[in-house]
């Protein structure tokens, strides 16, 4: 269908071009053209494009008061002209030619708008929304389930949840599509932290403002309006909640609890993320938490009958690895975070001793002081998450889709949650070496637990 023609007043490029529209037609932003240019020696070439910006003017006006002569009086002879504002998406064959002034506009529609968006050479498009025509977007899968890359990042108005709903959509295409997805839909887990409100913990119920419009625009991607099929909810106990564990949030509380032992804490190597300040990677607190960690490995002793505690004893004392031991008179028994630093502090800072150096490495007493601040810091900003007990860690292997709130934690409660999950995922998919099952992790303001300038442990 031709909508217009290539202005002829203006140069043309290979880059963008302008169209002035036929009296019946119209064009509007994100439409997609398509210019045949018979090219000499080349023969037809197509150019592709997408509408950027629609204009329109009176065409015989000088003053901006002509305006009201043409409009309103009919005195001054005018034509009402509209135009648009093309950029070229692709040139098909390859042949770099600017299109012909007065060349017929039409809109890209079947073939056409499958070479304007590069549909045709996707190797598995998988829609991702509708157009301004009401047709299906694509992206091509391969360049997020690790074939050709593996990573999507998702730009958008802050503060509207524009990215977070659209993400979430992916992912809801990328579990009802099974037919483009393939063998990266086998086994898919898929890791969302909710960092605002509690909307995501919804995701197992339908919507409840769902429209039959809305029905319609499901149909045409091929994937039931419904919700996912299989999730797991997880969030943080509620400080001073005492022994029974309650779910920090407030909207239901049909929501597993989540926690570290003292045990999984230290096995793990979770000390790091505890030191996840901008200002940890400018000094040598980072050292001193490798120092640490190394040493906890080989100090940490389970206690007898209480599940997930340690005690600290010097491995010459020849405690096998998986050994429970009764805690002897007066031996600190670490159940929680606030415990574990008291007794760092025995031989990182004494009262009355110098710093074992075993444990410290030769720093200077101010990045200890340093250290320990940090660390008993944190024990009143996610004191709450390390605790004995019964092994309450996130089983991401639950269901295929794990949602972890930490919307209710300090940031640094915020940035622990995410660098321990992240850590184990990573490690999972390291240790098997293998590009499937598709591993899928779903983080509102990357930036935040991750800053580009700098490092930090997550980053790393």
């Amino acid at each position: 269908m031709t909508v217009g023609r290539v202005i002829g007043s203006q140069h043309t490029n290979t880059r963008e071009f302008r169209v002035i529209m036929s009296e019946t037609e119209y064009l509007q932003l994100d439409d997609l053209v398509v210019v045949d240019t018979e090219v000499p020696g080349a023969g037809r070439v197509a150019t592709y494009g997408i509408v950027t910006e629609v204009e329109a003017l009176y065409e015989g006006a000088s003053f901006e008061s002509d305006t009201f002569r043409i409009a309103d009086e009919g005195s001054l002879p005018a034509a009402k002209v509209r135009s648009a504002q093309v950029a070229v998406t692709r040139v098909a064959p390859e042949v770099w030619v600017a299109p012909d002034p007065g060349g017929e506009v039409r809109r890209a529609r079947g073939t056409d708008r499958d070479q304007a968006l590069y549909v045709d050479e996707m190797g598995r498009p998988l829609p991702v929304g509708l157009g301004r025509d009401g047709e299906p977007l694509f992206i091509d899968l391969d360049f997020f389930d690790g074939r050709k890359g593996g990573h999507m990042s998702v730009s958008g108005i802050s503060g509207v949840a524009t990215k977070t709903s659209f993400a979430l959509f992916f992912l809801r295409m990328l579990t009802g599509r099974r037919d483009i997805v393939g063998d990266a839909g086998k086994n898919l887990r898929v890791l969302v932290f909710n960092v605002k409100g509690e909307d995501l913990l919804w995701l197992d119920k339908p919507n409840r403002h769902f429209t039959a419009a809305a029905a319609a625009q499901w149909a045409k991607l091929g994937v039931a309006p419904e919700p996912f099929p299989s999730v797991s909810l997880w969030a943080p106990p509620r400080p001073r909640s005492g022994d029974v564990l309650v779910p920090d949030i407030a909207g239901r509380q049909d929501v597993a609890v989540f926690a570290w032992t003292p045990r999984e804490f230290i096995d793990e190597g979770l000390l790091r993320f505890l030191f996840t300040d901008a200002s940890d990677a400018r000094n040598q607190i980072a050292f001193v938490a490798e120092r640490v960690e190394s040493q906890l490995r080989r100090f940490a002793v389970d206690v007898a009958g209480m599940p997930g505690a340690v005690v600290l004893r010097d491995p010459v004392e020849g405690h096998q690895r998986g050994a429970s031991v009764r805690p002897d008179k007066g031996e600190r028994v670490i159940s929680d975070l606030a415990a574990l630093a008291a007794a760092l502090e025995e031989y990182l800072d004494p009262p009355d001793a110098e710093p074992d150096l075993k444990w410290t490495g030769r720093v200077q007493v101010g990045t200890i002081s340093a250290f320990m601040r940090r660390l008993h810091a944190s024990v009143l900003r996610l004191g709450h998450l390390i605790q004995a007990g019964d092994s309450r860690r996130i089983d991401r292997a639950a269901a295929q889709v794990t949602v972890v709130a930490i919307q209710s934690l300090h940031d640094l409660g915020q940035r622990f949650v995410v660098g321990a999950l992240l850590a184990e995922a990573f490690a999972e998919k390291e240790g098997t070496g293998q590009r499937f099952p598709l591993s899928v992790v779903v983080l509102d303001e990357l930036n935040k637990y991750a800053p580009r300038e700098g490092q930090s442990p997550i980053k790393d």
